[in-house]
């Protein structure tokens, strides 16, 4: 993960999804956006990090509460793609302030079900790597980044509990958009993804009083499949948000 040099930029913190770490963020932490610094935590229990007690949307943004907390960050920008974009919409809720949402590919604002049939799919990719990588690479139709071959690598590495844990909490969790009011958010998906739908996107930006951004010819994964892309629109979403001298002091 990246920790912060000095405190000379305003804080955007990108949050991984389900099966993934903090090198999901790789291309963004190499090329911040203008006037930013970017932070990119592995979640609890995600590639080989420490995991204590069960997995839970609402344990993973008090967890990141404390984990900011630890440096000194404040009202940040939270970036959350997919299991991280509840993550993100949790702590803005019950944690904040932040500055802005981004939410790429986000569980949407009910909470997202698996279906029975799949939960044993999902504990097979513990010791089956093939079928990891079979997964993860669905979800860049366009086309695998450089990188793949660690995302998969720390994709294995989650703990145990999280291979079902993971999708029980994404079942169990929700957030009143009302808890959000007042906040920027940007909403993006990708047209080719199969896990978020182009219309699960557009419900969850009406829901938050905004309109969406779906991105043609990519999936899951378009932070990851189209970077260059995704920069662009989350460099103009960073510079309309307020300066933070002119923010007000509560959400």
């Amino acid at each position: 993960m990246s920790e912060p040099a000095a405190h000379t930029a305003r804080t955007l913190v990108a949050l991984h999804g389900n099966f993934a770490s903090a090198a999901w963020w790789s291309a963004l932490l190499e090329a911040p956006p203008a006037g930013w610094q970017v932070l990119a935590p592995d979640l609890p229990g995600f590639a080989g990090s420490a995991m204590d007690g069960e997995p839970s949307i609402p344990g993973y943004a008090a967890w990141l509460r404390g984990w900011l907390d630890e440096r000194g960050v404040q009202r940040p920008v939270l970036l959350g793609h997919s299991l991280g974009g509840a993550v993100a919409l949790e702590y803005a809720a019950h944690h904040g302030p932040v500055a802005g949402l981004v939410l790429a590919a986000s569980a949407p604002l009910g909470g997202l079900v698996t279906p029975e049939e799949h939960y044993p799919v999902l504990e097979m990719m513990r010791s089956n790597p093939a079928l990891l990588d079979m997964s993860l690479g669905a979800l860049f139709p366009s086309g695998r980044p450089a990188n793949f071959a660690q995302l998969v690598e720390d994709g294995g590495r989650m703990a145990p509990t999280h291979y079902s844990g993971n999708a029980r909490a994404l079942a169990t969790w929700g957030v009143d958009p009302a808890s959000l009011a007042g906040v920027r958010v940007l909403v993006v998906g990708g047209a080719l993804d199969t896990l978020i739908s182009p219309e699960q996107v557009q419900a969850q930006a009406g829901a938050l009083g905004t309109s969406a951004t779906v991105l043609d010819g990519l999936g899951h994964g378009f932070p990851q499949e189209d970077p260059e892309g995704f920069g662009v629109l989350l460099q103009a979403f960073l510079d309309s948000l307020p300066l933070p001298n002119s923010l007000p002091n509560e959400r």
